[in-house]
């Protein structure tokens, strides 16, 4: 898997994934989840447009970061996988733990503006 990535906001960075998210990706998605949060990054959005195949395993990984996102009172955001992808995603229903977005900008905006209330306490 090839990763790249991008800061959107000092809350928000991008982590673009192309080819198989699988358990020979583990090391990496573990190493770039625990950097973003080193970094301070509160919202990850994972652009899987260009993965072509995901496993039990990344699923699990999935779940796993979202929880650590949400005990920082962060998130996790996925931009519009494709066919395979998107049917796995949806038939296990982790879309009911990370949001699926169409765009970057879409994900921007609606993981960011989660934050807003609990910044003015």
């Amino acid at each position: 898997m090839v990763v790249s990535e991008r800061s959107l906001s000092e809350h928000t960075v991008v982590e673009t994934f192309v080819g198989w998210f699988d358990q020979h990706a583990r090391q990496d998605f573990k190493w770039r989840i625990d950097h973003a949060i080193m970094q301070g990054y509160r919202f990850v959005i994972l652009n899987m447009v260009a993965v072509s195949f995901i496993d039990s395993a990344a699923l699990g990984w999935l779940v796993l970061a979202q929880r650590r996102f949400q005990r920082i009172g962060g998130r996790l955001g996925i931009i519009a996988p494709i066919g395979f992808v998107r049917d796995v995603l949806e038939l296990t229903e982790i879309t009911e733990w990370i949001p699926i977005f169409t765009s970057e900008d879409e994900a921007l905006k609606i993981l960011e503006s989660a934050r807003e209330p609990s910044s003015e306490s």
